[in-house]
């Protein structure tokens, strides 16, 4: 509105000049007779022509004197001034201060950080957030311009992210026909005392398919490392850097195929596959193979084509979450398939071994 002033003000000087000149002459029209409008038209229109002038001469001649004041006016800005402390009262620099929908800045080698707000985007109440690489993100604070003239944020170191990577490779395989997948990750715990590992849930995708799949079984890969049964979070000591591997499959209600094994005389008393005292099993008899084999084969998942994982791992409830795509060509899925023969030896059913006991990854293929 300054600047218009500014660029006005001379012309409508003139433009009343303009109009007083036309009031003028149309009096003298009139004196001399040779205005032919009626008393009232005519008085109306000197008048209000008047009237336009002396606006008009008013505007052009204060206008000088109060575009000035409204420039400092519209321009004038108000300065807000913060520090961006840790919680144990250290600066952090470079963190990102966001004065939502007004401006972003960082903060300098002291923390400390300026936003100047122009006059004309002054609030009532502003919101504004705080991030920085190695804290955990502010919620969105309220605060008042006062409120804002000198301010401390104060943020939580984020703890030490204790996932790194899903290794390579991924292994599938099966469990009476279900889908399995056994995963290797690098976990690092830098902190000075035992952390752990909360949550631990898959996803397998085939088009419009998907199975969930949970952990059953985990070990800290070493030449000598058991498989241990899930029972709980997982704990990670001090100070340890390792490769995680665990055993995911998808849920499975074996109550149907267990029956069908106790109606079989030689195993009414005990289950199939449970191994002796000398840590040998019997082979399947020739009927509980062929049960075995149709119910794997009912259940068998694995088609050929693309297929999408997806891991997330809850540690010190930060999720980190991993994506792994796979194809499986027709061959693969034979491959499979054949391994339902591994069930007869009792050797298709080791959760735990990546490697069958046969010496190949018969039941197991490597993505």
């Amino acid at each position: 509105m300054a600047s218009v002033l500014h660029a006005v003000g001379t012309p409508l000087q003139l433009v009343a000049l303009f109009l007083l000149l036309v009031a003028g002459l149309t009096r003298l029209l009139v004196r001399s007779r040779a205005w032919k409008l009626s008393p009232v038209t005519t008085r109306l229109v000197i008048n209000r022509t008047f009237q336009a002038a002396m606006v008009a001469l008013v505007i052009g001649v204060v206008s000088p004197t109060i575009a000035p004041i409204l420039d400092r006016w519209a321009n004038s800005e108000e300065t807000f001034h913060g520090a961006v402390l840790s919680t144990g009262g250290e600066p952090i620099s470079g963190a990102t201060v966001n004065l939502i929908t007004i401006a972003t800045v960082s903060t300098n080698s002291l923390g400390q950080f300026d936003i100047s707000v122009p006059h004309s985007r002054a609030l009532k109440k502003y919101t504004l957030q705080v991030k920085a690489p190695g804290y955990q993100t502010s919620p969105v604070l309220t605060k008042t311009g006062a409120e804002l003239k000198d301010v401390d944020i104060r943020l939580t170191p984020a703890p030490p992210e204790l996932v790194k990577a899903l290794e390579q490779p991924v292994i599938v395989g099966h469990f009476f026909g279900v889908p399995i997948i056994i995963v290797t990750l690098r976990v690092e715990n830098t902190g000075s005392s035992t952390t752990y590992i909360n949550n631990v849930q898959g996803k397998l995708s085939y088009g419009d398919v998907s199975f969930i799949l949970s952990p059953v079984y985990w070990t800290i890969i070493n030449p000598f490392g058991p498989f241990y049964p899930i029972t709980g979070p997982f704990p990670i000591p001090a100070a340890t850097n390792l490769d995680l591997r665990i055993v995911l499959i998808t849920g499975m209600n074996f109550s149907i195929l267990y029956h069908q094994f106790s109606q079989l005389p030689e195993y009414s008393a005990q289950l199939p596959c449970t191994q002796k005292y000398n840590g040998s099993v019997d082979p399947l008899t020739d009927q509980a193979f062929q049960i075995v084999k149709s119910y794997a084969g009912d259940h068998f998942a694995w088609k050929a084509g693309n297929w999408h994982f997806e891991l997330d791992m809850t540690a010190d409830n930060q999720v980190r979450s991993f994506n792994h795509d796979f194809v499986l060509s027709a061959d693969e899925v034979d491959r499979l398939r054949a391994s339902f023969d591994l069930l007869r030896e009792c050797l298709g059913v080791n959760l735990t071994a990546p490697v069958a006991q046969d010496g190949t990854l018969a039941n197991f293929v490597p993505k």
